[in-house]
């Protein structure tokens, strides 16, 4: 009898790592939150690259250098650690404090079967772009990144929001120069920018709602192992407000991808019988995506459903090559260099 994919993927030896990328509260930890519901605790690891930082906070200040800055960051030990978490090994890795900025550790650190890694810097060097197995970089616009930003910050950190505001512009430089040129090299690009639908007449407080638009590196030309299926009946059953999906072709940077755009929100009975059946290839029935109030599910858990459906798809061929079941596809060629597919 075949054995589940969880009992697949701990039995490999081997480490599948995801690589989420973009700027500091461009909700990289929200994209890829669907993924860590959808695996578990047992099967998923998570690390910042901020662990990364060869400057601490007092130092980067004395030299007028921002994290975003290639150079304040180690990333030739990051590329090192993640080919030997790959191969199943433990590492030492460095700790990042953001209540003080300071580097500490190492600590002893092995990952579950899946690896996610955020941060601002995972395809900047060839070394890193061989080490990653799906990529995904986060775009939002210039001030839905800001709002959360501040939000995560002035909440979470308790930093100062004039503090906050100053740090955002002193960064855009720099974020423009080394880190959003990083996209091109992501398999799936998630762009996120305020709704264009009019705001609901229900008299309530409007909630947050985007326009987010999943950028996707056309896939193998083999059949799907995963079947995605959208109930659009819902639209006439449920739907009490607007919202819009739309679909095209097109070229990003050399290569040819799908464009999927999602603003609003959707009723979750459209989505339902895809997130069971993702949930259950795991072995599971947690809910995967984020919902809002009244049952429906935003235009990020949409896209976080896809990304998990994406990642399955992946996972499925990657055990496949482990185990000798079919020869391995070639890898689809992205503008400079060629994206790591093996393991």
């Amino acid at each position: 009898m075949r054995s589940s994919l969880s009992e697949r993927l701990k039995g490999s030896g081997k480490v599948f790592v995801v690589a989420v990328g973009g700027d500091s509260g461009s909700g990289k930890t929200t994209l890829s939150r669907g993924i860590r519901r959808l695996l578990g605790e047992d099967l998923v690891s998570t690390f910042s690259m901020d662990d990364y930082h060869s400057l601490d906070r007092e130092a980067r200040k004395v030299l007028g250098i921002t994290p975003l800055n290639p150079e304040a960051n180690r990333l030739d030990l990051l590329a090192d650690h993640l080919a030997a978490l790959r191969r199943g090994e433990q590492i030492d890795k460095p700790v990042y404090d953001h209540s003080d900025g300071t580097i500490k550790g190492p600590v002893p650190f092995r990952s579950a079967p899946v690896l996610i890694v955020e941060g601002l810097h995972p395809f900047y060097t060839p070394e890193l772009r061989r080490e990653v197995d799906l990529g995904i970089f986060v775009d939002p616009s210039r001030s839905v990144k800001r709002r959360w930003k501040v939000k995560r910050d002035c909440v979470d950190r308790n930093y100062e929001r004039e503090a906050v505001m100053r740090e955002i512009l002193e960064r855009e430089p720099d974020y423009k120069l080394y880190v959003d040129v990083q996209k091109i090299y992501a398999e799936a690009v998630v762009k996120i920018e305020e709704s264009r639908l009019p705001a609901p007449l229900t008299g309530e407080v409007p909630r947050d709602r985007y326009s987010v638009r999943l950028i996707q590196e056309a896939m193998e030309a083999e059949p799907s192992q995963v079947e995605l299926k959208i109930d659009l009946s819902a639209i006439y059953r449920e739907a009490e407000e607007e919202f819009s999906i739309a679909y095209q072709r097109d070229d990003y940077y050399g290569r040819r991808v799908s464009v999927l755009t999602i603003d609003g929100e959707l009723p979750s009975s459209m989505i339902e019988g895809l997130e069971e059946k993702l949930s259950a290839l795991m072995g599971s029935n947690t809910p995967i995506c984020d919902r809002s109030g009244g049952g429906v599910v935003t235009s990020t858990g949409m896209v976080q459903i896809l990304l998990c459906w994406r990642l399955l798809e992946r996972l499925l061929v990657h055990l496949a090559d482990l185990e000798g079941l079919k020869p391995k596809p070639s890898a689809p060629v992205a503008a400079g260099e060629p994206f790591s597919r093996s393991s």
